[in-house]
C-alpha cells in the first residue's frame, strides 16, 4: 500500500466516522427532546386527575350536603381536608377563598335542572388555576404532592 492509498483509506473512514458522530449527536438530541415531552405529558396528566379528583370531591360534598347553604363551605373543608390542611392559616384561608367561586359555580350547574352543566366551574377553576400559579409561580396541583420518607421496616 503506498502512502497515498493509505491517506485515501485514512479520509474514508474520517467520513464513516464524522457520519456515525452525526448520527450519535442527533439520536441524543431526540432522546432528550423526548425525555423532556414525556416528562411535559406526565406533569399534564397527573394534573388532569388531580383537577379530576378535585372537581369529584366538591361535587360529592356539595351533593352530600345537607343544608344547601353550607354546601360550599362543606366542598371547603372537604378540599382542606384533602391537602392536609388541618390548620388554616392567612395563606391557606387565601387560597380557599379564591377556590369558593369554583364551589359555587358547581352548586350553580347541579341545581340547574336541564342541559349539560355550563362551562362555569371550568372557567372557574381555569381563572383559580391562572391566579394561583400568578401568585406563587408554581401550579396548585403541586400541592397535593405530598412526600412520603421511607418508613424502615422494625423486626420485633
Amino acid at each position: 500500500m503506498t502512502e497515498d492509498t493509505e491517506a485515501l483509506g485514512l479520509n474514508l473512514i474520517a467520513v464513516f466516522e464524522q457520519a456515525a458522530e452525526a448520527a450519535r449527536r442527533a439520536e441524543d438530541a431526540y432522546r432528550r427532546e423526548a425525555a423532556m415531552r414525556i416528562e411535559v405529558l406526565a406533569r399534564e396528566r397527573a394534573n388532569a386527575f388531580r383537577r379530576l379528583n378535585l372537581m369529584r370531591s366538591a361535587t360529592k360534598a356539595i351533593a352530600e350536603a345537607e343544608d344547601p347553604d353550607k354546601a360550599t363551605a362543606r366542598a371547603r373543608f372537604i378540599v382542606a381536608s384533602a391537602l392536609g390542611w388541618d390548620e388554616i392559616g392567612p395563606r391557606q384561608a387565601l387560597v380557599l377563598d379564591r377556590l369558593m367561586p369554583v364551589f359555587e359555580a358547581i352548586q350553580a350547574e347541579m341545581g340547574a335542572s336541564e342541559g349539560p352543566p355550563g362551562p362555569g366551574s371550568q372557567a372557574a377553576l381555569l381563572a383559580f388555576e391562572d391566579w394561583y400559579q400568578g401568585e406563587t409561580g408554581t401550579e396548585f396541583y403541586a400541592l397535593f404532592e405530598r412526600y412520603m420518607p421511607e418508613t424502615p421496616r422494625v423486626d420485633f
